[in-house]
């Protein structure tokens, strides 16, 4: 009687029927491979890769899924669920109009570092820009990080792609006169406190306009922030969570900032839970935000090309060039690591540091 293979072992045999080679493999799972060859050799040596795969934990279940089907799946069953609004909605519009026109038909255990080396390159080609590009890698290296765990891959091939570094913006914040034109142009504006708060605290746009009356207390002089305000495509004004656990933060008020707030919300005369709100104490949208900016850029005879953001840019500046140290503007400002405030601002810190040489030099002449 014949022995019955054990899993793990495979058969290599010939089908007169369809003049192939036909290799099998059993999976842990009892699930079988089978793979068609022209030769006895080709099929022999597919079976001997399965057995390397399946010793090294690197199996592939299987190997029919196409990148499109697994894409498909990862974003309804993962990403859908792990990823804040805003940033699911960034992944939805990038795997739409780049990853699946690209590469949707490939089988997922066939997909090569060549295929996405050839997809970024033909991207930056055509104009795309390199933040872009590096976005697009970003999701497909989470996507096949996931495809590892569920067996779908041997390996994530992303990782052996070369990705074009994004040239990351320049800081240029405000200075001290453009500060003070704006807030002479502000003056007696509505938003006048929105921005005043912006100015001080460093809050991000979405931060600032996800403000309830719960989460200042005046009289302590600090403002909890959690919560964001973005818009989505399809479904409007979101509140949501934080950009990152490091952003959910508590930020000390200056005194003239507790003032403003104080007599903006004295004053008001609508009924809202938001800080800041229309006439019909809905919280205002961050569209319409960029577009009251502009118009006041406009009259203050400012660069239009100033953005919201660079507010933000300009408190971390200040901090900064009053020799706050980075670990500090790092918990402040709500990055997510020291890193990130170092990349952005570090060509700000070298006047700190300028600034600290002569303190010390000071400190060793003075006897």
């Amino acid at each position: 009687m014949p022995r019955k293979r054990a899993h793990g072992e495979g058969s290599v045999s010939y089908r007169k029927d369809r003049d192939r080679w036909i290799a099998q493999f059993s999976l842990p799972t009892g699930k079988r491979k089978v793979h068609y060859a022209r030769s006895q050799r080709e099929a022999r040596l597919w079976l001997e890769e399965q057995k390397r795969l399946a010793h090294a934990g690197m199996i592939v279940v299987n190997d029919q899924v196409t990148v499109g089907e697994f894409l498909k799946r990862w974003f309804d069953e993962v990403a859908r669920h792990t990823l804040r609004p805003t940033t699911l909605n960034s992944h939805a519009s990038i795997m739409r109009r780049h990853i699946y026109p690209a590469l949707t038909d490939i089988k997922l255990s066939q997909l090569s570092p060549a295929h996405l080396q050839a997809l970024y390159s033909k991207k930056i080609d055509d104009g795309l820009s390199r933040k872009t590009v590096k976005y697009i890698h970003w999701i497909i290296h989470q996507a096949l990080a996931q495809a590892l765990k569920w067996g779908l891959v041997a390996r994530n091939v992303s990782e052996a792609v070369e990705v074009v570094s994004a040239k990351r913006r320049r800081v240029e914040p405000l200075s001290m006169d453009q500060v003070s034109q704006l807030l002479k142009v502000l003056k007696g504006d509505r938003l006048y406190p929105f921005y005043v708060l912006l100015l001080s605290t460093g809050l991000r746009k979405g931060e600032a306009l996800a403000l309830k009356l719960d989460s200042l207390n005046l009289q302590e002089g600090i403002v909890r922030v959690d919560k964001t305000l973005n818009f989505l495509p399809g479904k409007g004004l979101v509140l949501g969570e934080t950009k990152s656990e490091r952003s959910r933060r508590v930020v000390a008020l200056p005194e003239f900032t507790i003032q403003v707030l104080t007599e903006h919300l004295a004053n008001r005369d609508v009924k809202s839970d938001f800080v800041f709100c229309t006439s019909n104490g809905t919280p205002f949208g961050p569209r319409n935000m960029i577009r009251h900016f502009k118009a006041v850029l406009a009259r203050a005879g400012l660069p239009v090309t100033i953005r919201i953001h660079d507010l933000r840019h300009t408190f971390v500046s200040f901090m900064l060039a009053a020799n706050v140290p980075a670990s500090d503007v790092q918990k402040i400002a709500g990055h997510a690591s020291f890193s990130t405030t170092v990349d952005i601002y570090g060509h700000l810190m070298a006047g700190a540091q300028k600034e600290a040489a002569r303190k010390m030099n000071r400190l060793l002449t003075s006897k």
